[in-house]
């Protein structure tokens, strides 16, 4: 197992069920996931009936009922557990990385400022699939046995795989999947598409980064050294003629530190080129001004570039 793979495990609160999952469930997770999200995103709820003495009886009876209720879906949750979608999710906070242990055995690191989501009824008989903000490198096992799917589902572009190792960056509104080992295909919702749900798909060599704009267009280039994109996981950071305001971009989704800069039409220009080792904000700021010459110094959650 890779050094990476052997410090701060992270396992999910479960373990693989050897039980196959009908379509219509996994119909089921995907509505329980839409829910989750449109009640997040705090959408109105009627509740225009609650008007009139009615109330007082239509409350009574609804909670003779709810108990009822309640103590059914009790029963049949601890019999059987498999009709109702529950999700895990892992989080990290700016600044942390947390290394994930996922059921099948495949392995997760999520850099700072992300999360991961995937359904509880994971099974060796259905297409492994997780849900992805921010970014994540990524280590599947793979299933000969069954020849099901690895699917990273992100807002930009949903990525298959059958045992890879690739990193997804799915920050600045664009996503960036950076292929190490093995063979995935993407599946990006059509710029200009006509269609609802019309996808293209695509299918990555090793060495090739595949990054998906805002306008879903989607552009393939071959880098010998992809795994420059996974650098995060050793705290390194590769710059190559990487202008102060990427830079700064990079120290805020990493850290979430602002990079406040007194001249920002020359400084922002300033270009850093090379490969950085370092453990949090302070040394990656003592290493960018050292570079550049500019003085930088560190007040809430703010670096301070001047001159002098």
């Amino acid at each position: 197992m890779d050094e990476v793979t052997k410090n701060n495990k992270d396992e999910f609160p479960f373990g693989f069920r050897h039980r196959p999952v009908s379509d219509e469930l996994r119909e089921k997770n995907w509505k329980a996931v839409e829910e989750a999200i449109r009640q997040s995103e705090g959408m109105p709820v009627d509740e225009s009936w609650r008007t009139g003495r009615r109330v007082v009886r239509l409350v009574r009876v609804f909670a003779a009922a709810a108990s009822l209720i309640a103590f059914a879906f009790g029963i049949w949750w601890i019999g059987t557990r498999t009709g109702h979608p529950q999700y895990a999710k892992q989080m990290t906070g700016f600044g942390e990385m947390k290394t994930i242990v996922l059921p099948d055995s495949s392995v997760v690191i999520l850099n700072s400022n992300s999360s991961l989501t995937i359904p509880e009824q994971w099974t060796e008989a259905a297409d492994r699939q997780v849900w992805l903000e921010g970014e994540a490198y990524f280590q599947v096992k793979k299933q000969p046995a069954t020849v099901k799917k690895f699917v990273v589902h992100t807002r930009q572009v949903d990525v298959e795989v059958l045992g890879t190792r690739f990193n997804v960056n799915t920050r600045r509104q664009q996503a960036v999947v950076s292929l190490e080992e093995g063979k995935v295909r993407l599946s990006v919702l059509s710029a200009g598409a006509t269609v609802v749900g019309q996808k293209t798909s695509m299918v990555m060599r090793p060495g090739q980064v595949a990054v998906v704009n805002s306008a879903q267009q989607t552009t393939l280039n071959e880098e010998k050294a992809v795994t420059t994109h996974s650098g995060w996981t050793r705290h390194e950071f590769h710059f190559d003629n990487t202008s102060l305001e990427e830079v700064a971009h990079i120290v805020e989704d990493t850290y979430g530190y602002k990079m406040e800069m007194e001249d920002s039409a020359t400084m922002s220009q300033y270009k850093v080129s090379g490969d950085v080792r370092v453990q949090n904000v302070e040394e990656m700021t003592r290493v960018l001004a050292a570079s550049s010459g500019y003085a930088m110094r560190i007040k809430d959650k703010t670096i301070y570039v001047t001159f002098h």
